[in-house]
């Protein structure tokens, strides 16, 4: 049990070593083939790292190691066949469409060029692949705090891009709490009554979002200001990482760099944020480096990198 002050709570990126224990908060009702659902912890391999995939997990660190995830939340970004695909015949259980087509090959996310290019024209587009926590009973304070936790995330994987898009699918339910979120039905696929309940689409457009009052975690998401740093791929996956608070060896374990790679990727990082805007940094930490200075500009720079996600992503201006 969670004890509601949110200390025994975290969030952060899933990694390699979470794969086996992420299978269980897969939902049953998302109709995955068996060969499918066995091969998740391959797909999800293939895609850590890549920036249109977002995938965050939730901990109570008061479980034992191998037993700590309570939540787990994936989504990725859409290519042109696929936003067409949901702008205009979006078909029930999509993601586990998606799934069977990253295990075979037809689909990849835009590589971090094409999701910059993307970026620049507006038109980046989200597909919630699903997500699933330990508890449901929302008369249970534990379960607001979850929740509460994985709101924050949502937003947080996904503001910081200029989206065009974002697309959830919830089954029963599940629909009064994505429109709470924010999300609009988009289908109406059980007026009919099948003889099996199909999930129906939600989602939110750039348009939409632009008419709401900030506050609802889908609506928040979609505001966007250009990056004023320019990190590079590899130095924007390392911060990705950074931002949940992982220690720098950790960050190495997860991206297979030694500890003198990491130390090298942080004075590159360093060195463009103090290039490109030194009022990051105090005057002392601007100081020519003794080797004592970083452990303070890295504070100075997580900070400032919470509240501005789109230092993270890739965007190229349209020209």
């Amino acid at each position: 049990m969670l004890d509601g002050t949110g200390q025994r709570l975290h969030g952060r990126l899933l990694g390699h070593k979470d794969l086996s224990e992420a299978q269980a908060f897969v939902p049953a009702w998302l109709n995955l083939p068996e060969p499918v659902r066995a091969a998740l912890p391959v797909i999800w391999t293939r895609l850590l790292g890549h920036p249109g995939f977002n995938a965050d997990v939730i901990e109570d660190l008061n479980r034992p190691p191998g037993q700590r995830i309570v939540g787990l939340g994936m989504a990725i970004a859409l290519d042109e066949r696929w936003r067409q695909r949901m702008a205009t015949d979006p078909p029930p259980f999509a993601p586990a469409l998606i799934y069977e087509e990253l295990l075979d090959g037809r689909f990849q996310p835009p590589s971090d060029k094409e999701l910059g290019r993307l970026s620049g024209l507006g038109e980046v587009t989200f597909l919630v692949l699903h997500y699933e926590q330990a508890l449901t009973d929302l008369a249970n304070p534990d379960t607001m705090e979850l929740l509460a936790l994985a709101m924050g995330l949502f937003r947080q994987a996904h503001a910081g891009y200029r989206l065009q898009h974002l697309y959830q699918e919830g089954l029963g339910e599940q629909g009064a709490y994505l429109e709470s979120m924010g999300f609009r039905a988009r289908t109406q696929r059980n007026q009919a009554g099948p003889p099996t309940p199909l999930p129906e689409l939600y989602g939110l457009s750039r348009d939409e979002a632009s008419r709401l009052l900030p506050g609802s975690p889908v609506r928040d998401a979609f505001q966007f200001t250009p990056p004023r740093i320019g990190f590079s791929a590899s130095e924007r996956r390392l911060l990705r990482l950074a931002v949940t608070q992982l220690t720098d060896e950790q960050i190495g374990d997860e991206l297979g760099i030694s500890g003198h790679g990491i130390k090298k990727q942080w004075r590159a990082v360093h060195q463009r944020a103090l290039d490109t805007m030194p009022q990051l940094f105090d005057d002392a930490v601007t100081q020519v480096d003794t080797g004592t200075r970083g452990p303070e500009r890295r504070r100075s720079l997580l900070m400032y990198l919470r509240h501005h996600p789109e230092e993270l992503r890739p965007y190229t201006p349209a020209p």
